[in-house]
């Protein structure tokens, strides 16, 4: 009789009360928290293992914007075979080796696994070099470092073996297989520009190299440690060529200080002709991008076309498609003067990328200009970031981009309007081709 009694009173007390509202503020606040969550031990158990690749799998699963770029991969049954991978692994470098090879499954160089800080060492320590596979020959283009330790590291030599294998067999086989890229050229770009000589800080290189002098010599070399994914860029800068002509050279779009570059280069009185250099950008901020255009037209412009895709569970339950795709449109209007109305020529090529598309885009559409060299990378969007076991990181790409024309360029590249390969007899005298084409036609 008491518990019956208890029941009414309940009932009569919540029933009398105000029936309660739905409260958007905190279900959305609710699920902030829900996805911000970690759940990862200490310790490289089982549950650990899995954990993190799950969370790499579903990361993409449901966010990944390209999936239709590559109609061949079946993304779960990828995510099937990698469990017993990722159970046997032995330590952390064996188990982030796996996931990088994992995320390589994407196409997309905007989708990538970033090992924790503890392991960079085993993974990112470097040559401080770059280098370029020109004719099937990797040569050093940057050597980014004055320690005397790398001195034989010079620009324009030709690199025949790392560690006693011919050095593009090397690139392909140890180091290919855990790069994620776009397309072919792209990853051949990041192969040699980024990642060839990545790897344990505790390991040499040795190198088998032919020097501009045609001296050939065999060296050790000890890898440096890195504090970042990718070598700095080495900025911006504008010099002139001669009376008529100009070159700005834009290594990034990541500095915020490159728009206070432009403020102030715009303001003094240019040659007619105006040089713009990307190849080396990789990208950063888009609207870095978009402010020099600004000063290029004093028009509105179209930015990328951005598709977007978002989840709907409940169509899925509906039996309908989950997923709904908004497709926006934006036009940059220009703000800065005075417009600069010469002649622009830009030199593009596989390491223009991201950001530095973006720019391209908009340019190449805006018809403001020649673009000379050759594709870009074909990879940009906005990468979505998450946690993965013992600090490691996740990337995503969770937007798609097209041409304002709606042509498609992810997984394509931008094409240049006047194609320049280099060559290896050209590069190793010192010509830089592309320029020079780039000089003849302003001529």
């Amino acid at each position: 009789m008491k518990k019956i009694f208890f029941l009414l009173l309940s009932f009569m007390v919540f029933s009398s009360g105000k029936a309660q509202q739905f409260d958007t503020t905190a279900y959305k606040a609710a699920y902030k928290v829900h996805f911000e969550k970690t759940a990862f031990g200490d310790s490289l158990t089982t549950d650990t293992k899995i954990a993190g690749l799950s969370t790499a799998w579903a990361e993409a699963k449901y966010n990944f914007a390209n999936f239709d770029l590559i109609p061949a991969v079946n993304w779960d049954s990828i995510y099937n075979a990698y469990i017993p991978k990722v159970i046997d692994s032995r330590d952390r470098k064996e188990y982030y080796t796996l996931l990088k090879e994992f995320y390589t499954h994407l196409n997309d160089g905007h989708s990538l696994i970033v090992p924790p800080k503890e392991l960079w060492n085993e993974f990112m320590a470097s040559l401080p070099i770059r280098a370029q596979l020109i004719e099937d020959r990797v040569v050093i283009t940057g050597l980014q470092s004055n320690k005397p330790e790398y001195e034989l590291l010079q620009p324009r030599s030709i690199i025949n073996k790392i560690n006693g294998i011919p050095a593009k067999e090397y690139a392909e086989k140890y180091v290919a297989p855990y790069v994620s890229a776009s397309t072919a050229h792209d990853l051949t770009a990041r192969l040699y520009s980024y990642f060839l000589t990545h790897g344990s800080l505790k390991e040499p290189l040795v190198l088998e190299m032919e020097t501009p002098k045609g001296k050939k010599i065999t060296h050790s070399f000890i890898r440096e440690s890195r504090d970042q994914l990718f070598p700095a860029s080495s900025g911006f800068s504008y010099k002139p060529i001669n009376n008529s002509t100009g070159l700005l050279t834009i290594n990034t779009f990541n500095d915020s200080d490159v728009v206070k570059f432009y403020d102030s280069l715009f303001q003094t009185p240019l040659p007619r002709n105006l040089i713009i250099d990307i190849r080396n950008n990789g990208g950063g901020n888009g609207n870095n991008g978009f402010e020099l255009i600004g000063y290029l037209t004093s028009e509105g412009f179209p930015m990328s076309m951005q598709v977007m895709r978002r989840y709907k569970p409940v169509q899925r339950a509906w039996g309908g498609e989950p997923d709904v795709l908004e497709v926006g449109n934006y036009t940059w209007k220009p703000y800065k003067t005075p417009v600069f109305t010469g002649n622009v020529v830009v030199l593009a090529g596989p390491d223009t990328y991201s950001a530095a598309e973006d720019f391209l885009s908009a340019f190449k559409n805006l018809k403001r200009g020649t673009v000379v060299g050759q594709a870009t990378g074909g990879s940009t969007g906005q990468p979505l970031m998450f946690q993965l076991p013992f600090g490691g990181l996740g990337i995503v790409c969770a937007k798609r981009d097209v041409l304002p024309d709606g042509t498609e360029f992810v997984g394509v590249g931008i094409s240049p309007d006047i194609e320049v390969k280099p060559t290896l007899k050209a590069f190793l005298s010192g010509k830089d081709e592309a320029f020079e084409a780039a000089l003849k036609m302003l001529r």
